[in-house]
């Protein structure tokens, strides 16, 4: 049994299986996902667990080598924004972009936040480079 990190046993078996370059996402409560892409869903209630907290999990976890969010989030949620561009360097995409590279995830993150377009595209890289 793990003592520390991730304990829910579905993410924590789609992170594993990560490898270079896959895409995977973590979202708010609201982001559409295509229905042919598996969504690992945390979220409660809305607001519980919050984006960010379920996002410095994962990337204690795993190696990220880019990072994607929407413009959108500069206007709508500054908090997240900061999150994004300043620890992350995402760059932001024209939302109806982000939202069509979704399609190409190995699988979503949900959490229960409920502030707009906190959401993230992960690209995975390998922890030597």
């Amino acid at each position: 049994m793990r003592s520390t990190g991730i304990i829910h046993a579905d993410l924590l078996s789609a992170l594993t299986a990560l490898r270079h370059t896959d895409l995977f996402a973590v979202s708010d409560s609201g982001l559409p996902v295509p229905a042919d892409v598996p969504v690992i869903d945390l979220g409660i209630s809305y607001g519980l667990p919050r984006f960010e907290p379920v996002l410095d999990l994962i990337l204690s976890e795993v190696t990220v080598e880019a990072a994607w969010g929407s413009s959108d989030v500069t206007t709508h949620n500054p908090d997240a924004a900061a999150l994004l561009t300043d620890r992350l360097q995402a760059k932001l995409l024209d939302h109806t972009e982000f939202k069509a590279r979704i399609a190409q995830c190995r699988f979503v993150v949900r959490t229960g936040e409920a502030q707009p377009y906190a959401n993230v595209l992960l690209r995975a890289g390998v922890p030597w480079l």
